[in-house]
């Protein structure tokens, strides 16, 4: 089969012919219809310092197939495997748990003790097929599309983000990122009934984007958002919440400082450095409420986004902007530095003008 293919640090991807994978006890091989680019798939292709953080924590080991996030059919079962069928249509959680530790056991497996990553060592979906555990695998319900499923683990981080958020009618909240993460958070909150949706990026193309989903735009290289933010929520002393989706050390200053007394922060990026907070001032004194996610609830969040994605209460495919063949991966990476929302491989096209 073809797939793309890490094979060392100061490398990108290989677009590779290799062995079909082989599903072995308790496992499912999955043809591929969709695979989803995400950030970290940026950080692993540049090999960065995110990418050496998550590496020097892992069992990393060149060469591997790579991408984590995708949805497609299931072609062949393992040995023991009876809870899915040939011709399922799935999608999959990509934190991969135990499911005996205690975290497991008491309804936080995306938090399991002996977590594992799907494409970054095992499995990898950037690939014709690939193979996956079944007890971390989602079958779609009929009303969802390849597309959208192959874009439920980052639209899953979205929905736990704006659960924890606990939004009630008619509040302010900033999201603070408007990748596809964040516009997706937008969305949702939209339909939770947030009386205003304040979307923060230096990146006008996501911002336009941000805007045709009804959320107020601010570009903190032309506008100082913290006393923008404060105008709008001048009745109130601030924002609600606010959705953390950057991972940028400078942001969290900010962040504090336009939340009202009493507001709730959800912090979804990961800061690639220490972040100092003043306690006192920022969290005691203002009484905050602060809450970091790691990925989706297992199958909480799952059902919830499905339900959404079903009755076409949200958008999935609005946030898609341009779709490549395995074999433009070089072209793929080359448009998210240019300007994209979700980027999607498809394996079954072949090399020609990128969809959009």
């Amino acid at each position: 089969m073809k797939a793309l293919v890490k094979t060392g640090k100061n490398v990108g991807y290989a677009y590779k012919e290799i062995p079909k994978p082989v599903p072995g006890p308790g496992e499912i091989l999955v043809k591929v219809k969709a695979a989803a680019v995400c950030g970290s798939d940026i950080h692993s292709y540049l090999w960065d310092e995110n990418a050496e953080n998550f590496a020097a924590g892992s069992s990393v080991s060149f060469p591997y197939v790579v991408g984590h996030e995708y949805a497609g059919i299931v072609e062949e079962l393992g040995e023991g495997v009876t809870e899915f069928s040939a011709g399922d249509r799935v999608s999959m959680e990509t934190h991969i748990f135990c499911g005996k530790c205690y975290h497991c056991q008491n309804g936080m497996a995306h938090n399991c003790t002996e977590l594992g990553g799907y494409g970054a060592g095992y499995g990898g979906c950037f690939a014709e097929y690939c193979v996956a555990p079944t007890r971390v695998v989602y079958k779609l319900p009929d009303g969802v599309s390849f597309e959208e499923g192959a874009i439920f683990e980052p639209s899953g981080v979205a929905m736990h983000a704006v659960d924890e958020a606990q939004v009630s009618p008619g509040d302010t909240i900033v999201v603070y990122g408007a990748g596809p993460v964040g516009l997706v958070a937008i969305q949702i909150l939209n339909v939770c009934g947030a009386g205003r949706v304040i979307a923060v990026d230096m990146n006008e193309y996501r911002l336009k984007m941000a805007e045709e989903f009804g959320a107020v735009t601010l570009n903190p290289a032309d506008t100082d958002v913290v006393e923008e933010v404060r105008r709008l929520t001048a009745t109130r002393g601030g924002a609600d919440a606010v959705l953390e989706m950057t991972g940028s050390p400078r942001v969290y200053q900010n962040m504090f400082e336009m939340l009202r007394k009493e507001g709730r922060i959800v912090t979804v990026g990961h800061p690639g450095t220490d972040v100092p907070v003043n306690v006192t001032r920022y969290i005691n004194q203002k009484g905050i409420s602060w809450k970091g996610i790691y990925g989706r609830k297992v199958w909480k969040t799952w059902t919830q986004l499905a339900s959404l994605v079903d009755t076409k209460k949200i958008n999935l495919p609005a946030i898609i902007t341009h779709r490549f063949a395995l074999e433009q991966c070089e072209e793929a990476f080359e448009q998210m530095k240019n300007g994209a929302g979700k980027v999607l491989f498809i394996p079954e096209m072949t090399e020609t003008k990128p969809e959009k």
